[in-house]
C-alpha cells in the first residue's frame, strides 16, 4: 500500500511540474511578443515573399505612426508627393517634401521622403546638394549607429565612388533595419551592379512585400534582372503584371518593347517606344530604342536572332525594284519602293523615288512629307495611314488594273481580298464586281462561291446597317482525299497561308491555342493601320480553313484569339 501511495505522489508531482512548465513557457512567449523585437508579417503580394513571412522591424523608426500623428493637410501633401515619386515626377515630389519640411522641420516621413527623392534625381543643383547634406546630417545625428544611418552613409560612399564600402554598409542597413524597404531596394541595386542576381532578386521581393506591392521601382528592377539573365518568360510575366498596376511606367514599357522585338513584332515595339516618348519626350532610352529598332538581340546564353525590319525591307526591295523598272510610270509602285528603302534605312534611294513621284505629279498625296522623311535618319513615324504591307498591296492592285473578270480571281484577289475600300456602298462594290456572281444571304449580306480544283471557295461580303462595306468571311474546303491531319498543319492550310503571305506580307503565327470545349485553333494574323486579317484552322478539321477580313476600326477593343471564333463561324 505504501508503494502505491508513493507512486501516485510522484505522478502528481510530475503532472504539476509539467503544468507549471507549460504556464512558464506560455508566459515567456507572451513576454517575448510584448517586449521582444517587433515583427512584420507580410501578405500574399504577387512576386513578393511567401505569404505569412515574418520580418523583424529592427531599429527602423515607425514612419506610419509619425505620419498619422501629423495634421491632416500634411498627410494629404505627403501622400501626393509619394504618388508623384512613384510616377517618376521627382522634381515635383521634391518640391512638396521641401515645403512640408520647411513647416515641420522634424517630421521624419517628410525628411526621409525628400532625401530618397533626391537620390533618384539625375542631377542636383548646388543648393539641392547643400540641402541634401543638411538633411543627411540631421538624420545621422538623430539616429546614430542605426540601420537608417548605415543606409545614408552607404549612399554617401557610393556618391564618392567607393562601391565596396557602400555595399557593406547597405548590407548592414538591411540587417539593422530589416523592415525599412528603402534599405533593401538600395542593396538590391548594388547587388545587381555586382551581378549577384539571386541575392538581388530576394531583396527586390522583400521590397515588394514590405510595400504591399506599391513599389514600381522594385518591379522595374526585378524585370530588368530577369531580362539581363535571359529569363525572358519570367521578365514578360513581371512586366505584364506590373504594367497592369502602373500602366504608364516608362521602364516597364521599354522592356515590353524589347520583348516584342525579340519575337519579331517590330510594329508593336515601335508603337510602345513612341507611346513612351509621347508622355516623356526626354526619355533617352526610348529614343535610342526607336532608333535601333530591329537591331536588338535577346540577352542571355543561346539567344537566337530574329529577322530585322531591314532584312524584311530588303526582300521587299528585291521584289519591287524590277517592277519599278518595268513600270516606271506607276507612281504607287514607286512609293512602295521608296517606303521599302526607308524601312531599310536607304534614305538616298528613298528620296530619289519620292522626288521622281513629285516631279511626275506634284499633287501626289503626302509626297512632300515622304521627301521630308527621307531627309532625316530616324525610324518611320507611327500613325501614318498605312505601312509597307499596305503599299505593296496598293502597288499590286494598280498593276492588276481596275476590272476583274466575272467569277475569276487571280492570286491577289483570292481569299476575299476585294479591291474595294472599307466603307464603300453596295453600288461602288458591285460596280467593280459583278452582282451576278453573288446571291443575297440576308439583309446587307452577299455571298459568292466558286470551285478551283480541289478547293471550294465561299466568300461572304457584309455591309453594315448604313450599307457600308464592313467585312469579308472566307471558307475554303478541300474536297480531295489527301488532307489527313497527322499532327501537323494540313496542306490546304499551309498552301493558303503561303498564298495570303504573298498578298499581305508575312503574318504573325499564333500557334495552337486551346479555346475550350475541345476546340483548338491554329491561326495567323495580319494587321495594319486600317485592316485586320485572321486565317485559321480548327485542329481536327483538316479539310476546312476559315478567314476573316475586317475594317480594324470596327473591331471591339481587347479581343483575344479565341474571341474571333464567333466571327470565323458566322457564315
Amino acid at each position: 500500500m505504501a508503494n502505491k501511495t508513493s507512486g501516485a505522489q510522484k505522478a502528481a508531482y510530475l503532472f504539476l511540474v509539467m503544468c507549471c512548465g507549460a504556464v512558464l513557457a506560455f508566459g515567456g512567449w507572451r513576454l517575448y511578443l510584448d517586449y521582444g523585437p517587433s515583427k512584420v508579417t507580410v501578405g500574399g503580394v504577387p512576386y513578393g515573399l511567401p505569404a505569412g513571412t515574418t520580418i523583424s522591424r529592427g531599429d527602423a523608426p515607425d514612419m506610419t505612426s509619425a505620419l498619422s500623428d501629423s495634421p491632416i493637410h500634411v498627410q494629404t501633401e505627403l501622400r501626393r508627393a509619394a504618388e508623384l515619386f512613384r510616377a517618376g515626377a521627382y522634381h515635383s515630389a521634391c518640391d512638396i517634401y521641401d515645403g512640408v519640411v520647411a513647416l515641420y522641420p522634424d517630421l521624419l516621413p517628410a525628411i526621409w521622403g525628400e532625401l530618397n527623392t533626391m537620390y533618384e534625381m539625375d542631377q542636383l543643383s548646388e543648393s539641392q546638394r547643400d540641402r541634401q547634406s543638411l538633411l543627411v546630417g540631421k538624420l545621422l545625428g538623430a539616429y546614430p549607429g542605426s540601420g537608417m544611418a548605415a543606409y545614408l552613409e552607404s549612399r554617401k560612399f557610393y556618391q564618392d565612388g567607393n562601391e565596396s564600402t557602400a555595399m557593406e554598409l547597405a548590407r548592414a542597413a538591411t540587417e539593422k533595419a530589416p523592415a525599412l524597404a528603402e534599405t533593401h531596394l538600395w542593396y538590391a541595386v548594388l547587388l545587381m551592379n555586382s551581378s549577384r542576381s539571386i541575392q538581388a532578386a530576394h531583396e527586390l521581393r522583400t521590397v515588394i512585400s514590405l510595400s504591399n506591392g506599391d513599389a514600381p521601382k522594385a518591379y522595374e528592377l526585378l524585370a530588368e534582372l530577369y531580362h539581363q539573365e535571359g529569363q525572358l518568360d519570367s521578365c514578360s510575366a513581371v512586366v505584364e503584371y506590373a504594367l497592369s498596376q502602373y500602366p504608364v511606367n516608362a521602364r516597364l514599357m521599354l522592356l515590353q518593347g524589347f520583348l516584342a522585338e525579340y519575337q519579331g513584332r517590330f510594329d508593336e515595339a515601335e508603337k510602345l517606344y513612341q507611346r513612351i516618348l509621347a508622355f516623356r519626350s526626354d526619355y533617352a532610352p526610348a529614343r535610342e530604342a526607336a532608333a535601333t529598332l530591329g537591331e536588338k538581340t535577346p540577352p542571355g546564353p543561346g539567344a537566337g536572332t530574329v529577322l530585322s525590319p531591314q532584312d524584311r525591307a530588303q526582300v521587299a526591295c528585291e521584289i519591287l525594284e524590277p517592277l519599278v523598272e518595268r513600270y516606271p510610270e506607276n507612281l504607287p509602285l514607286r512609293e512602295a519602293l521608296g517606303r521599302a528603302y526607308l524601312k531599310g534605312r536607304m534614305f538616298d534611294r528613298a528620296r530619289q523615288q519620292f522626288q521622281s513621284i513629285a516631279k511626275a505629279d506634284p499633287e501626289y498625296p503626302d509626297i512632300q512629307q515622304r521627301i521630308q522623311e527621307s531627309n532625316v535618319t530616324r525610324p518611320e513615324p507611327v500613325g501614318k495611314p498605312d505601312g509597307l504591307t499596305a503599299n505593296l498591296n496598293r502597288a499590286i492592285d494598280s498593276l492588276r488594273g481596275r476590272d476583274v473578270p466575272a467569277s475569276k480571281h487571280d492570286f491577289s484577289t483570292m481569299l476575299g481580298h476585294y479591291l474595294v475600300r472599307y466603307g464603300a456602298t453596295p453600288k461602288e462594290f458591285f460596280k467593280k464586281y459583278s452582282i451576278s456572281n453573288f446571291r443575297p444571304v440576308s439583309q446587307n449580306v452577299w455571298q459568292e462561291s466558286f470551285y478551283v480544283s480541289p478547293y471550294m471557295h465561299t466568300y461572304t461580303v457584309v455591309f453594315d446597317s448604313l450599307n457600308r462595306f464592313k467585312e469579308v468571311h472566307v471558307v475554303v474546303f478541300d474536297s480531295s482525299s489527301n488532307s489527313n491531319h497527322l499532327g501537323i498543319a494540313p496542306e490546304v492550310y499551309t498552301r493558303l497561308l503561303k498564298q495570303n503571305s504573298r498578298i499581305s506580307g508575312i503574318g504573325n503565327s499564333t500557334g495552337e491555342t486551346d479555346c475550350g470545349d475541345d476546340l483548338v485553333l491554329d491561326a495567323a494574323v495580319w494587321e495594319t493601320q486600317d485592316n485586320f486579317e485572321l486565317l485559321a484552322r480548327v485542329v481536327g478539321k483538316p479539310a476546312e480553313v476559315r478567314m476573316i477580313r475586317f475594317d480594324k476600326s470596327a473591331l471591339p477593343p481587347g479581343l483575344k484569339l479565341c474571341d474571333y471564333v464567333k466571327y470565323l463561324n458566322q457564315y
